[in-house]
C-alpha cells in the first residue's frame, strides 16, 4: 500500500488544490483521532484547517485511527450538532 499512496503523489497534488477551492466554503465537520498513527493530527489538522473557512474540529484525546470503533457515540453527537 505504501508504493501506491507514493504513486497517487499528482492526483493527491491536485485534490489539495481542488478540494479548497470548490468546497472550502461549505460546512464541514472533522473528526480526528488525536493517537492516529497514520494520519497524525499535527501535520494534517492544520491543513484541514487552512482548506475548509466554515469548519468545526471535534477532537478525540483517547482515538486512534479507527474512531468509529473508539468513539462512535461522540461520533454520532458531533455530526447531530453541527448539521441540525
Amino acid at each position: 500500500m505504501p508504493g501506491e499512496i507514493r504513486a497517487a503523489g499528482p492526483l493527491l497534488k491536485e485534490l489539495a488544490q481542488e478540494v479548497p477551492a470548490r468546497l472550502g466554503d461549505k460546512p464541514t465537520l472533522a473528526i480526528w483521532g488525536m493517537r492516529d498513527m497514520v494520519f497524525r493530527p499535527k501535520s494534517c489538522i492544520p491543513r484541514i484547517r487552512s482548506s475548509f473557512t466554515d469548519l468545526d474540529i471535534v477532537e478525540l484525546r483517547q482515538a486512534k485511527h479507527f474512531i468509529q470503533e473508539d468513539a462512535p457515540d461522540r461520533i454520532v453527537e458531533a455530526i447531530t450538532e453541527r448539521f441540525s
